[in-house]
């Protein structure tokens, strides 16, 4: 890709040069005029290589954006994904329909003016050459299928979903306790059978549309613990299939299907404690299998989340003592554990596990990501708001005990 300055009317241009074999990205471009991709100015064959001459896009990649600390909001989040279907909706519909086959973060180009643009349609095709031998696409936005050498509208929601959870970056756990049906909304995106996935883009748009995110405190959302939305919380940490432990994510892909099964989902209690009951036996079976300690860390936690949602708090305790006890400098065991004892309404015991991670954090130089930020201010804030409701509590005590906890906690939040 290059920048060329338009000489007669002085303005900056993008140069693709592309071998003239790949042509067909310069006919598929003539064709389409939508707000999301650049105009084609002009089309040149030289020699072995042709190049397409495009509107100049003055701007960033939200993969840059990403790379260089940009946290997207759930909104933004929304509003891209919203954007993209519209493109998506357009390109389906074309006559033959046009599947665009790469979209990621990097081909998301972001003006200064926050305009959003569809860059690099070269794995683009039409319908009717949807069966194809080389792989097209980037590897972790591929549907399965795209890998395999054919593509389809279906591959594009695909590459959708896996788009929407790299914009939520590492706050994706936090995002999906404030908005589960986005997470629902990717899942179903990322389905490995292209049947299982959204039908067309205007279906998805529709649903995308009507989702909002809930503007309610942590305490209230981990309180009731549904099952739907702690489904998505177990799906989103494993991290919808992610490329860096295949084989144990898809095991634990088809563990926690148990909590789709309509048994669960509009069953009595006892068959949802069963069927919680299924799941603990079958983490427990891969624990035995998974060694790692990345791999033992991940089966913990969702023994731990399985036991809350079977409302066995006894289960669930045990789980977050072995999280710690594996892996003592897992800072977010000691958050989730302490949150976990905050919904137990057992805050003197949540403030010991502070004192712990506090006391090991200094020992060993342990850090709070900017991931767990928010999420630990608000352990805070769960344990020292619930003390100040009791008279006898140190926070009541007229020798500033409580002055020096309050700064104490400042600094180290």
């Amino acid at each position: 890709m290059y920048l060329a300055r338009d000489l007669e009317l002085g303005v900056f241009r993008a140069v693709k040069e592309l071998p003239i074999s790949s042509r067909r990205e310069a006919r598929l471009l003539r064709l389409l005029e939508h707000p999301l991709f650049p105009k084609m100015i002009d089309y040149v064959e030289r020699e072995q290589f042709c190049y397409i001459v495009m509107e100049y896009i003055r701007g960033k990649s939200l993969e840059q954006y990403i790379q260089t600390g940009n946290v997207f909001s759930i909104e933004q989040i929304l509003h891209t994904g919203e954007a993209i279907l519209q493109a998506l909706e357009y390109l389906h519909s074309r006559k033959p329909a046009i599947f665009y086959g790469d979209l990621k973060p990097s081909n998301l180009m972001l003006t200064d003016q926050g305009r959003l643009y569809m860059v690099d349609f070269g794995s683009a095709v039409f319908s009717y050459s949807a069966l194809y031998k080389e792989t097209k696409g980037t590897r972790g936005y591929a549907a399965p299928e795209q890998m395999q050498g054919s593509i389809s509208e279906e591959s594009d929601f695909f590459a959708l979903g896996k788009t929407l959870e790299r914009l939520c970056g590492k706050r994706k756990l936090l995002y999906l306790l404030k908005c589960p049906q986005l997470g629902l909304f990717i899942m179903k995106c990322c389905q490995p059978e292209a049947e299982k996935r959204w039908k067309s883009a205007s279906e998805a748009r529709k649903e995308l549309q009507k989702i909002h995110p809930l503007h309610i405190t942590l305490k209230s959302v981990l309180i009731p613990l549904s099952a739907a939305l702690t489904a998505v919380v177990i799906a989103l940490s494993v991290g919808f299939g992610e490329q860096k432990l295949p084989e144990l994510s898809q095991s634990l892909t088809m563990v926690t299907a148990e909590y789709f099964r309509m048994e669960y989902r509009s069953g009595s209690e006892i068959m949802k404690k069963k069927i919680n009951d299924r799941i603990e036996n079958k983490l427990q079976k891969l624990q035995k299998v998974y060694q790692a300690a990345e791999e033992q860390i991940r089966i913990l936690e969702l023994l731990a989340w399985n036991g809350e949602l079977a409302d066995r708090a006894d289960r669930a305790e045990l789980y977050y003592r072995q999280l710690l006890t594996y892996e003592p400098e897992y800072t977010r065991g000691y958050l989730e554990y302490g949150m976990f004892l905050c919904r137990q309404a057992r805050y003197q015991e949540s403030r010991a596990v502070y004192r712990q991670w506090k006391s090991r954090g200094q020992e060993k130089n342990l850090k709070i990501s900017d991931e767990m930020s928010a999420a630990w201010k608000q352990w805070q804030k769960e344990t020292g708001i619930t003390l100040g409701r009791k008279k006898t509590s140190f926070m009541d005590d007229e020798s500033g005990h409580f002055s020096k906890y309050s700064k104490c906690s400042r600094s180290c939040i």
